[in-house]
């Protein structure tokens, strides 16, 4: 069976808990992608997503003064390298999440997309999963 190592894109941009949001959303920008991995000491603590800068961050005050720590996702569902690319697919589904960062022993190794996995419909059930995400659920 194919492994989500096989699917995964390494070397992920990744942020620190005392990173601000105009740090993040700089990275963000530069790496053309929708949500950073918080990374203290080589150990993954949670993630940021483009919408919890905008949502959380700008509420909370300065672009300056909000750090990644005060508007991350902690409890975030992930993936292992080895995993099998069904199990993750169905993750992803199951919990409404449109992109699943794969670790190892909480070390970043990766990210997957429901895109990337060549998930039937991906684009419909992506639809979907952020439909259910602009309502506040989901969690990553």
């Amino acid at each position: 069976m194919a492994q989500l190592k096989e699917y995964m894109t390494a070397n992920v941009e990744y942020c620190n808990s005392y990173d601000n949001l105009a740090t993040m959303a700089k990275k963000m920008k530069e790496e053309d992608v929708g949500f950073i991995p918080v990374v203290d000491n080589d150990k993954c603590s949670g993630v940021v997503t483009d919408r919890d800068i905008v949502v959380k961050g700008l509420a909370k005050g300065s672009p300056e003064h909000v750090k990644a720590q005060d508007i991350m996702t902690e409890n975030i569902i992930t993936g292992h390298p080895d995993m099998d690319v069904e199990e993750a697919a169905k993750i992803m589904q199951d919990h409404r999440i449109k992109r699943l960062l794969v670790l190892e022993n909480d070390s970043v190794k990766g990210v997957v997309t429901l895109g990337d996995l060549g998930v039937e419909n991906a684009e419909q059930t992506a639809g979907n999963i952020i439909s259910e995400i602009s309502k506040g659920e989901g969690n990553n």
